[in-house]
């Protein structure tokens, strides 16, 4: 399940007010602005009943356009019947408008474009502006049949601007405050962001520094006792634990290298110190590698550190993809079956041995 964002629903909830401050505004203007200008005008009407029952058609389509809007955007046949119905409402309403008075008593032409507006808010503005096109354009045809002159004209043209203008500047609004709030949400996400990559740097250098101290601890012991001289370079087992002293000093080098495959690099800086020693060391892999976590890949470059600095002339190192998860299979010719790390960190470690060749196996799943 995809986590939605507090950014997200920040956005969201702003664009949800702008819907809302619009279907208040369109449903204001039917019942107060249309409304009273229906009654106002009832005597003037040829059919007082016929006005009433267009003004029920557009508070229909006003409702049904509000309940599509506040429940997302409206489909595209929706939004278009919603707003040709309107058209039509506020046609056949001019048509019984009386003559020469059309545009005082036309209450409807306003509505029409409201309900367009509402709900073609955030669909292609070409749309909108098709629909408010068309109510514009059907009601001076109404005109122009009932006789057209200049002075009409210049009426049609003063309604046209107030009207259409502001159901334009509107929508036009709606759709800056949108855009507002989208790069708001985005900036809130890109700084949310950019704050925890800082969290997360400060913690892995935290665990860097808590390994370099750990490493020191077992490093210090080693160097002190070579520099006093009570320990002897020629000794098998100073070299060994100078050896895994070195490989555990090469892994956190490479862990701080940002690299696809981290585990097999690691694998390689650890190998580092055997081959020095002459052992002939092979890290083969098998097929795309899933990622490995940072803790899980430590408990298998210790093992791999372990076998590699006991190996004495060869080992081969090999990865493979298993369900949902990687085996890493080492062979090596210890002389000797040797400790290694105990499971943790979802690292199983099987181990064998057969005369002189130790067989051992990581396997980490992320179940």
């Amino acid at each position: 399940m995809t986590s939605i964002q507090p950014t997200d629903l920040l956005s969201g909830r702003y664009q949800r007010a702008f819907t809302i401050a619009v279907v208040f505004l369109v449903v204001l203007w039917h019942l107060a602005g249309a409304g009273g200008q229906l009654l106002a005008n009832r005597t003037d009407y040829g059919s007082f009943a016929f006005q009433c029952a267009m003004w029920l058609v557009m508070a229909l389509a006003i409702t049904v356009g509000s309940v599509a809007v506040l429940r997302g955007t409206p489909s595209l046949p929706l939004a278009w019947a919603v707003a040709a119905v309107a058209v039509a409402a506020s046609t056949a309403s001019a048509v019984a408008s009386p003559a020469g008075h059309m545009l005082a008593d036309n209450w409807s032409w306003g509505s029409a474009g409201w309900t367009c507006v509402l709900v073609l808010l955030r669909r292609r503005f070409s749309e909108l502006a098709c629909f408010l096109a068309a109510a514009a354009v059907a009601t001076l045809g109404v005109q122009a049949w009932d006789g057209l002159n200049r002075l009409d004209l210049a009426g049609f043209l003063a309604v046209l601007a107030w009207s259409t203008g502001a159901q334009v500047v509107v929508a036009g609004g709606v759709r800056m405050l949108d855009v507002a709030a989208g790069q708001a949400a985005a900036a809130t996400r890109s700084e949310a962001s950019a704050r925890e990559r800082a969290a997360t740097a400060e913690l892995i250098a935290a665990a860097r520094y808590a390994r370099w101290l750990a490493l020191q601890e077992s490093a210090l012991p080693v160097v002190a006792e070579l520099a006093a001289g009570t320990a002897n370079p020629g000794d098998p087992q100073v070299r060994v634990r100078c050896a895994v002293q070195a490989a555990r000093l090469r892994r956190l080098l490479a862990e701080g290298d940002e690299v696809p495959g981290s585990l097999v690099h690691e694998l390689h800086a650890s190998a580092d110190v055997a081959e020095r020693r002459g052992v002939a060391v092979e890290i083969e892999t098998a097929g795309p590698l899933p990622p490995v976590p940072a803790s899980a890949r430590r408990v298998i470059t210790d093992a791999a550190i372990a076998i590699l600095t006991s190996a004495r002339s060869q080992a081969r190192i090999t990865l493979a993809a298993v369900a949902a998860g990687i085996a890493v299979s080492f062979v090596a010719d210890t002389g000797a079956l040797i400790p290694l790390p105990a499971a943790d960190m979802g690292v199983a470690i099987e181990h064998q041995q057969d005369g002189g060749i130790l067989w051992a196996e990581a396997r980490w799943t992320s179940r």
